[in-house]
């Protein structure tokens, strides 16, 4: 298969050696916590992690204090989505997909008949979810993840996000710039037409990452060298961003993951990318702070300016003002059986 996802700057499958820091040195046992993670969701005061071999991390105060939550995995873990404070879920690699019902305590691995690598994850309600991957993968359930039905395109193509609006309307992205749309709750998925798509046999690159929709009818897309597309009503879409063939700014760099807080729009990336707009999402510029130059894969807003981003080498970002200020967190292992300490 082709490995269209290696810009996300490391082996995102998890197949690199594994980097401890020192403090980490003599629990060999526990996940990388100097690796990459790829998720984040914030839900009120709560945080939940992922990342590289099977890492989950959980703070239950807003980043202030953090666990090593045990996952019965080491397959690389790519998105997290919780319902409520007990229900969650999380997607990874080689068909990965865990469930918790006590607020991640206990994580099980739930089987799914794929093999194939779950880069996108979302759920309408606690009933009904869906999944997407590499190799045209579609899964989705409607009984809360106890059985998953493989929906999947003919095509050979990697889907990268799928959001839904509403219980019938949604949309997927993915390799070579392509849009899919659902106005059936998933029954069909039509190709939309999308401004960046290119052939296979064109040997181009023109993917799409990340999706974003705040409202049901205004939603955008992310992907590569920062192109940034924009939909009203679901259909068109128009580029509003994109690589000038002449341009070497830092903002023409991949983009990866995005989020919406208090009417505006941020979205992270590659180099330490990191993106804001406002509501209408047609002037993007790069914001003012001081992002490490690492790929930033995820960000999430919760309430009352909280905001975390995530990314390669153990990269955890904060903000308690709505994204105006964003201050690294560190985190190391205490000790054996004492859980996680924030670094000053």
């Amino acid at each position: 298969m082709r490995f269209v996802f290696s810009c996300l700057a490391g082996l995102i499958l998890g197949l690199a050696p594994l980097v401890f820091s020192s403090h980490a040195a003599t629990l060999a046992k526990e996940p990388a916590l100097q690796e990459n993670f790829y998720g984040v969701q914030i839900l009120d005061s709560q945080v939940w992690v992922v990342g590289y071999y099977g890492t989950i991390l959980h703070s239950k105060d807003k980043g202030l204090t953090w666990e090593i939550q045990p996952s019965p995995t080491r397959n690389s873990l790519f998105q997290v989505r919780f319902l409520n404070g007990n229900k969650g879920w999380i997607s990874g690699s080689y068909g990965t997909a865990l469930y918790t019902t006590d607020g991640g305590k206990n994580w099980r691995a739930q089987a799914t008949g794929m093999t194939e690598h779950l880069f996108g994850l979302t759920f309408v309600n606690e009933q009904t979810g869906w999944a997407v991957g590499s190799r045209g993968t579609i899964l989705h359930t409607r009984d809360g993840g106890r059985s998953w039905i493989n929906s999947s395109l003919s095509e050979d193509l990697a889907l990268s996000s799928v959001a839904f609006v509403n219980s019938t309307k949604g949309w997927i992205v993915g390799e070579f710039g392509v849009i899919f749309q659902t106005q059936n709750g998933g029954k069909n998925w039509i190709k939309q037409k999308s401004p960046v798509e290119v052939s296979f046999v064109s040997g181009e690159s023109r993917n799409l990452f990340a999706l974003l929709f705040p409202e049901p009818e205004s939603g955008w897309a992310f992907g590569l060298d920062g192109v940034v597309l924009k939909t009203r009503a679901g259909s068109p879409w128009e580029v509003v961003r994109q690589k000038e063939k002449t341009s070497r700014s830092p903002g023409a760099n991949h983009l990866f993951a995005a989020a919406a807080f208090n009417g505006g729009l941020w979205v992270v990336g590659e180099r330490g990318t990191l993106l804001h707009s406002d509501a209408d999402g047609n002037d993007w510029r790069q914001a003012r702070a001081e992002t490490p130059r690492l790929s930033l894969n995820g960000i999430a807003f919760g309430k009352d300016g909280f905001g975390l981003i995530v990314g390669n080498r153990g990269v955890i970002l904060r903000t308690e003002d709505g994204g105006t200020t964003w201050k690294r967190l560190k985190i190391a292992p205490q000790g054996q059986g004492k859980g996680l300490s924030r670094i000053p």
